[in-house]
């Protein structure tokens, strides 16, 4: 049965994301971990995978045009697949939440004691697929009171398709951790805050789950991440069991693993230099030249 693809919310404050480019075109076989396209949101430009298996047989935005969160990507089916009524029926839904946004004030309800601290950045569970109610913490890569750098892994969290990596994208202390690890956490629902050292956010925790932040709050608001302000090539990315260690995956950024794929290298053969042991794209770059340098060596011997 074809699936529609839409539009995550990929930042807190991201209201669309622009198509910078299709990796995949209408016709081609996409598999689970493929990057169908680079997403430029408000802050980042991220990897957008698939976690669908099929033929891509409709690509509802062209690289370069804009589209609107929860808006229609793409959809993925069998080869041949009517997907006629599928189109018509998100086209209907669509017109039924606008209905619904329309009517719907803002809820807004200010605390003087739920405010969130200068400089802290609240990291929430994201929405990672159309499917997702929630995501369960497989593990902390950090814990409170660790320095963060943008592009660290804070935690592995697991949805009803894949196994994805958290990057937090901004850069300060650790101070709080809202779910352990081995527990669910609703989309929407704060996992961390990241600020200066000593920063006290216990007031904000305390409102934020006793539902009076002074943050505005809408019934249709779905799941945010923290970005960087810096326009970098970031991704959040699934991770995949490694054949040779049973239950430890090989930590990867999508990028990293295609490069690899195209040069036909193993990439559990690879030291990652990334957070946590995780394999960047500068990890498969040195390993193509290292092995280019001793071709060349072995060659003039």
């Amino acid at each position: 049965m074809a699936e529609v693809i839409k539009m995550p919310r990929l930042s807190d404050t991201m209201a669309e994301g622009v198509i910078v480019s299709w990796n995949k075109k209408v016709g081609d076989k996409v598999k689970p971990g493929d990057v169908l396209a680079d997403v430029e949101t408000d802050k980042a430009t991220m990897e957008l995978e698939s976690y669908n298996e099929g033929t891509l047989l409709y690509i509802g935005v062209e690289a370069g045009k804009a589209v609107k969160v929860d808006g229609l990507l793409a959809i993925i089916g069998k080869e041949g697949e009517d997907f006629k009524k599928l189109l018509e029926s998100n086209q209907t839904a669509t017109e039924v939440s606008k209905t619904e946004n329309a009517s719907t004030p803002t809820a807004k309800v200010e605390s003087a004691n739920a405010s969130l601290p200068e400089g802290a950045k609240v990291i929430r569970m994201p929405l990672l697929s159309d499917t997702m109610t929630e995501g369960k913490i497989v593990s902390w890569n950090k814990k409170i009171g660790d320095l963060v750098k943008s592009d660290d892994v804070l935690a592995e969290v697991e949805t009803d398709k894949a196994t994805m990596e958290v990057v937090g994208y901004e850069e300060g202390t650790l101070l709080y951790i809202g779910v352990d690890a081995g527990n669910a956490a609703k989309i929407n629902e704060i996992i961390a805050i990241i600020g200066k050292k000593g920063t006290d956010v216990s007031a904000f925790v305390a409102a934020e789950k006793s539902g009076i932040s002074s943050q505005a709050v809408t019934t249709t608001q779905k799941a945010t991440v923290a970005s960087s302000p810096n326009l970098e090539k970031t991704s959040i990315s699934t991770t995949e069991p490694s054949a040779a260690s049973g239950d430890d995956r090989i930590k990867a950024s999508p990028l990293a693993k295609k490069i690899a794929a195209e040069k036909g290298i193993d990439i559990s053969k690879l030291n990652g230099s990334g957070d946590g042991g995780r394999i960047i794209k500068k990890d498969v770059d040195e390993y193509v030249t290292a092995a280019s340098s001793q071709k060349n060596n072995a060659l003039g011997n």
